[in-house]
């Protein structure tokens, strides 16, 4: 019996050694960016097991059940180097330790996070993506961002003053281009009544902005309607990317005065906050009294030249923004508000509106996760004493001219003016994990339109309320095989309109590594664009209408020449072949040709008939457009109307000559192959952009003189027709194009030791007259100089 049971005893100890000996250790650790700051979701993991665990939002992990021995740890993450370190696992026992990633600087190695929701290389991006970051954006000097996006491959940019500057891709550009999606750290930035972007009314500044990245080409699988040509995304500062306070101020030309500040600061780890502010104001160019472009009004009486009934061109702006920000475990939470001011004259495909006080404001919240995100904004907008100039100059013809120049107009243009309360509230839900090495994001996007103009430029006549609703939900699925050299990216979504049939927005791409940084992809993407509020309701002298109960056309018999269908969503279908490669980490090279088929075109708000050549417009119940009136039967709207091929390739190189000189260059063709149209009262489709674009910069850092940079930018597009609305080239212009332009723009600056820098910067160098679009004013030569100040610290 006794030796039973030290028998038993026995196996009992041997068993319990054994667990021991299996029983497995723990690493806990912190990673974090250059020796300071913790980085959340990065990735560790032991090698050679299938232990991983990712960091949270203080940088932190935890491995559990580690076997016991001398373990490599493999920590990375997307645009970093990455590091490994060696720890020895004792069973029971915890080890900690430290990590410190640094910056991979390598060409291509960039992180977008537009292209497909989450942060990838742009290497490696299965759609095309350019971006531009804070240095950039600083060195190209403009007033808006949006000035730095004009060196981008494959990009349509357009100079409309000072203040106004706007960007469209893959052709199709009019003077409310409503085809690409424009959004601030993912949220909606638009005019709520009009759909336009915010562009020089975006209430958040220069100073604030980390990076923008426009994806090139059709987005609607995950972002919905209007993201038919592109996304742009504007990526802000956080309190943990920048504490700290910035001031910036500039002068110049155009009697120019620009001054902005940034406060950002972090309490405890936990707590951050931000302020942002901007007050701008210069005179803006002017339009030529030749040729006849900015001539309004009647034809039957006296054009109105708009440079005599505004006072001058002046351009004002006043931005202002709050944010609080909280960490909580793993939890971020975002709260802020916005507000701007803006004063001045913009484009439109009715000719120019003259801007006076018109508001936007917004309000945002916001949580994120490693898991999840979701984000409600609300965004609205007050007109102000904002007007139509081609109205104006209508009443001024009635009135038989001005009487005492132009401050006799102001009792005038106050019962001409806009009234906007419009209303938009924008919200998403978003999750995304990964399951057995397949990479899903999943989510659903609610829009709410309310606009209210009380019959100033919308329907919304009688007590009539417009209204209009989008919801869709996407998912997407990566997944990478062949020992990571395939990726497939396979995406739908599905998007409901209170006014139009659900929508089905599928995306697919392959992208193979033929190398280390070589990578090879094809990709095809459906994308919609829903008629926008002002495409439907439009209402301006009853003769200006949106198309939302279509239209007869009829000859002065009465028989029917045409009949305009109510407006439906206009789709395209697309299809990429795309190389990226870096060579020697001093050469990007990033080729993209594509081809794409468009149907139920929406086209520009267009003149359909002109009773004065036996032409008349009818309600479809038989009603005459602008009844009782002298315009009776008169129709200027927008129409579905046939179907096209467009094909084109953007080539584009950047090549680092030196450790101080980076090359940078592009070229990009873009063809109308085919329209049809069985229409015969609808003009003829047009591209709209330039056949060819070329661009090339160089520039200098540390050059000779330390801490100092040399920029020279110059653009090429070749000459093209242009119409969309009034502005038509083959009416106004002598050889029925936009002349073909060169434009070249020099930058400068030096950073001292003190946190000061001075930079000047000379736009249109070379003093080119023409201009970008028609309907713009020619703006010359003008020129900045710039003074900024940056405090490191409120990082508490």
């Amino acid at each position: 019996m006794k030796w039973a049971m030290r028998s038993t005893m026995a196996v009992c100890l041997l068993v319990s050694a054994g667990a021991r000996a299996e029983e497995g250790g723990t690493i806990r650790g912190t990673v974090y960016v250059d020796g300071n700051e913790p980085l959340p979701e990065a990735q560790v993991a032991v090698v050679g097991t299938a232990l991983v665990a990712t960091t949270n939002a203080e940088g932190q992990f935890e491995l559990r059940d580690v076997p016991p021995a001398k373990q490599e740890l493999k920590i990375s993450f997307p645009g970093y180097r990455d590091s490994t370190r060696s720890v020895t696992v004792v069973a029971g026992q915890t080890v900690s330790l430290e990590a410190d990633l640094a910056l991979d600087e390598q060409f291509g190695e960039e992180i977008v996070v537009t292209g497909s929701k989450f942060g990838e290389k742009r290497l490696e991006s299965p759609v095309t993506v350019e971006t531009v970051g804070a240095k950039t954006i600083q060195m190209a000097g403009g007033v808006s961002y949006v000035t730095a996006l004009s060196v981008m491959k494959g990009v349509d940019y357009t100079d409309n003053g000072i203040n106004e500057k706007r960007i469209s891709t893959r052709g199709f550009n009019t003077q409310f281009n409503s085809r690409m999606l424009t959004l601030v750290d993912g949220r909606l930035a638009q005019l709520p009544g009009s759909g336009l972007p915010l562009g020089g009314q975006l209430p958040t500044p220069n100073l604030d902005v980390k990076s923008v990245e426009v994806v090139v080409g059709p987005a609607s699988a995950l972002y919905g309607a209007n993201a038919h040509a592109g996304v742009v995304n504007v990526l802000t500062k956080s309190p943990w990317d920048e504490p700290g306070a910035s001031v910036v101020l500039r002068g110049g030309s155009q009697e120019l005065l620009d001054g902005s500040v940034r406060v950002a600061g972090t309490l405890n780890k936990d707590f951050g906050y931000k302020f942002n502010g901007q007050l701008l104001r210069g005179m803006d160019f002017a339009p030529s009294r030749e040729p006849a472009t900015h001539h309004y009004g009647s034809a039957r009486l006296p054009l109105v030249f708009e440079g005599d009934m505004l006072k001058d061109y002046e351009t004002r702006t006043a931005k202002a923004e709050g944010f609080l920000y909280y960490r909580a475990g793993d939890w971020n939470f975002k709260g802020g508000y916005g507000f701007s001011l803006y004063d001045g004259v913009t484009l439109t495909n009715a000719g120019r509106n003259h801007l006076r006080g018109w508001q936007v404001h917004y309000q945002t919240v916001s949580a994120s996760h490693p898991n999840w995100f979701a984000q409600v904004t609300r965004t609205s907008s007050d007109a102000g004493g904002s007007y139509q100039l081609d109205r104006l100059a209508s009443e001024v013809q009635t009135r038989g001219g001005i009487p005492d120049g132009p401050a006799s107009l102001d009792a005038l243009r106050d019962q001409i003016k806009f009234i906007d309360h419009s209303q938009l509230i924008d919200s998403e839900l978003q999750y995304q994990n990964k399951f057995g090495g397949v990479n899903l994001i999943t989510g659903v996007q609610l829009r709410l339109y309310n606009p209210s103009s009380e019959g100033t430029y919308l329907a919304d006549i009688n007590g009539t309320t417009l209204s209009a609703t989008e919801f869709g939900g996407y998912a997407q699925a990566d997944y990478s095989l062949l020992r990571d050299k395939l990726r497939l990216v396979a995406a739908a979504r599905l998007d409901t309109h209170s006014n139009y049939s659900p929508q089905f927005s599928p995306k697919g791409a392959l992208v193979y590594s033929l190398a280390r940084n070589q990578n090879l992809r094809v990709g095809y993407n459906r994308a919609f664009k829903s008629p926008t509020i002002l495409e439907n309701y439009l209402f301006i002298n009853n003769t200006l209408l949106g198309n939302r109960t279509g239209f007869l056309i009829k000859d002065a018999e009465g028989n029917l020449l045409s009949e305009i269908r109510p407006l439906v969503p206009e789709q395209v279908d697309s299809v990429e072949l795309g190389y990226k490669a870096t060579f020697f980490n001093q050469l990007l090279v990033d080729v993209v040709g594509y081809h794409s088929w468009y149907r139920e075109f929406i086209s520009s708000l267009t003149a359909r008939t002109n009773p004065a050549q036996g032409t008349f417009a009818f309600y479809p119940d038989g009603r005459p457009v602008a009844e009782g009136t002298p315009a009776q039967g008169t129709l200027s709207t927008y129409s579905n109307f046939g179907r096209s091929r467009v094909a084109g390739i953007d080539v584009g190189a950047e090549y680092q000559l030196t450790p101080n000189i980076l090359l940078n260059g592009s070229a990009s063709y873009i063809r109308l192959l085919s329209f049809r149209n069985s229409d015969p009262t609808q003009k003829a489709l047009l591209l709209n952009v330039p056949d060819v674009k070329l661009k090339a910069s160089i520039t200098l850092q540390d050059l000779v003189v330390k801490n100092s940079f040399v920029r020279l930018f110059g653009r090429y597009q070749s000459a093209y027709e242009f119409n969309s609305g009034r502005w038509n080239s083959s009416v106004f212009l002598q050889d029925g194009k936009v002349p073909a332009r060169f434009v070249a723009d020099l930058g400068l600056g030096y950073t001292f030791d003190n946190g000061l820098a001075l930079s000047a910067n000379v736009f249109n160098l070379l003093d080119d007259k023409s201009v970008d679009v028609l309907g713009s004013a020619p703006s010359g030569r003008s020129g900045y100089l710039q003074l900024s100040y940056k405090y490191a610290g409120l990082d508490y």
